[in-house]
């Protein structure tokens, strides 16, 4: 990871309300390369993230050992924020999937200035709370829909330039499915032309896995 150069209004496009040209002046940008850890869960967190480009996962090591993918992270998505309102003592790990760029914003500017501004912390409450509903879908999703198509959204949801990389025993965990299931679901998309084996992972086709996710919501 290197630091880079302040912010300019010229480096990002996305809209939020509480980036003023203060807060944005005392704020970096910093960029990631691919599986390195944007936070670390042992260390302590510095800055409040916006992912400005690319994707992440979340994850949390369990105490055998065993590494969890929570959740998947996008552009637009926020870093530290349950940390930042102490819904939890100490960060997750969040990884890099491919290259990422993140607005860091340091957490004191954020306590000493965007805490007291009321639109701040509804915006916060608001961010979490969308997230919860977007995990009670992904768990309803897991009792309803078939896994070809609740894995042709993920390869759609989490693949970088159109490869896939993931490490298919925490996929297995993610989507609550056997590694067995997993694999036979892989070979189907694979035989049926929705994805390419290749030394990476998988190349996946967008178009086809599309109208294979639009298929299984209009069955």
């Amino acid at each position: 990871m290197r630091k880079k150069e302040k912010y300019t209004e010229a480096t990002c496009q996305l809209d939020f309300p509480f980036l003023s040209p203060s807060i944005l002046s005392q704020s970096f940008l910093m960029d990631f390369d691919r599986n390195e850890k944007i936070v670390d869960q042992m260390l302590e967190l510095r800055y409040l993230f916006i992912i400005l480009e690319g994707k992440a996962r979340i994850i949390q090591q369990e105490p055998n050992g065993k590494s969890i993918i929570l959740q998947f992270l996008e552009v637009g998505d926020l870093i530290g924020e349950l940390t930042l309102v102490k819904a939890e003592e100490a960060p997750k790990d969040v990884i890099a999937i491919g290259a990422v760029r993140c607005l860091a914003i340091p957490l004191n500017v954020v306590e000493t200035t965007l805490m007291k501004r009321v639109e701040f912390p509804t915006f916060i409450a608001q961010y979490i709370g969308k997230k919860l509903l977007l995990r009670m879908e992904h768990f309803s999703h897991a009792q309803t829909f078939e896994l070809k198509y609740r894995l042709a959204s993920l390869l759609l949801e989490v693949a970088v330039n159109d490869q896939y990389t993931e490490n298919n025993t925490q996929i297995a965990d993610y989507l609550g499915v056997s590694y067995r299931h997993l694999t036979y679901t892989f070979k189907f998309l694979r035989e049926n032309g929705y994805i390419e084996r290749n030394k990476m992972g998988y190349l996946i086709h967008p178009a086809k896995l599309r109208r294979l996710i639009k298929a299984g919501n209009e069955a």
